[in-house]
């Protein structure tokens, strides 16, 4: 298991995920672990190493819109803004087709995606972000 800190953003209809509203962020999460990274998504906070979701706008929506989802994986320990810059970001279309899902590399939205969740903070604690939804929308 690679245990090198990965930011990872997922755009996806909110929809697709079966899953009530407030828990999509973890049932996709856990889907991508287990697809892309041949893992369980670990959530405990107190483990050496863990990985962290965080609640971006519209997770919850209960219109058909598409969101963004943001997760660390690997998080080891706490990393300044200009840190986590540095982490490697992949960001991925995610669909569904019948039971499955199809998470389909987007690297050139990598940039723009790294620009527009720095202001989350590495590992999962929330900082209010400013002008998130309209610089990913772009």
């Amino acid at each position: 298991m690679d245990s090198n800190p990965l930011r990872v953003i997922i755009r996806v209809r909110v929809m697709d995920i079966p899953s009530e509203p407030e828990a999509r962020v973890r049932y996709l999460g856990n889907s991508f672990c287990q697809q892309i990274l041949g893992r369980q998504m670990n959530h405990d906070s107190k483990a050496e190493c863990h990985d962290a979701e965080h609640c971006l706008p519209n997770f919850d929506s209960k219109h058909d819109v598409k969101a963004w989802f943001l997760y660390d994986f690997n998080v080891t320990r706490s990393f300044d803004k200009e840190e986590v810059t540095r982490i490697p970001h992949k960001v991925y279309l995610a669909t569904r087709q019948s039971d499955s899902w199809i998470f389909t590399s987007r690297d050139m939205w990598v940039e723009s995606a790294k620009k527009s969740c720095a202001t989350y903070t590495w590992g999962g604690n929330y900082t209010k972000p400013s002008n998130v939804r309209e610089e990913l929308e772009n």
